[in-house]
């Protein structure tokens, strides 16, 4: 799926699909999502179904990423990385943004259970409740922007 969806003729997300994204985004799970927006998770799913389909994308970091390249939600502000990231963590850091896990995998030629790992890792030291989370953290690190969308 890759980088389809980073444009801004995107169809606009409702104002529920962007507290979707922006509660994910925050690290919070589907169940604590549902409940705290008072729907059921089956309910919740059909939200994000609908954000896969309008921004042309499957996985959850890369529709927040999608979203925050598309204008569809505010970026995070600016914050200090809690330590030094190397190369290597933001090559990570752009393939979760804009790939699915199984892609990331080969890219890195790894396992898709390895890469996982390697991601868990990297939200560990960055802070990050979830990958999803992580991709926040990355666009407040100014690991994540414009320059993402070109490739």
């Amino acid at each position: 799926m890759g980088t389809r969806g980073f444009h801004r003729d995107l169809a606009q997300l409702t104002k529920t699909e962007v507290s979707v994204l922006e509660q994910l985004a925050e690290g919070l799970t589907t169940r604590e999502v549902a409940e705290k927006m008072g729907i059921t998770p089956r309910t919740l799913g059909g939200h994000l179904a609908h954000i896969r389909d309008k921004l042309v994308v499957t996985d959850r970091p890369v529709m927040v990423h999608a979203a925050y390249m598309g204008g569809q939600l505010r970026r995070p502000e600016v914050a200090e990385a809690p330590v030094e990231f190397t190369k290597s963590d933001h090559v990570l850091w752009k393939l979760l943004a804009t790939k699915p896990l199984a892609e990331i995998g080969q890219s890195l030629h790894v396992s898709r259970d390895t890469a996982r790992g390697v991601i868990k890792d990297l939200m560990v030291r960055a802070g990050a409740r979830s990958d999803v989370h992580l991709v926040k953290l990355g666009h407040a690190y100014g690991i994540l922007g414009v320059e993402v969308a070109a490739r």
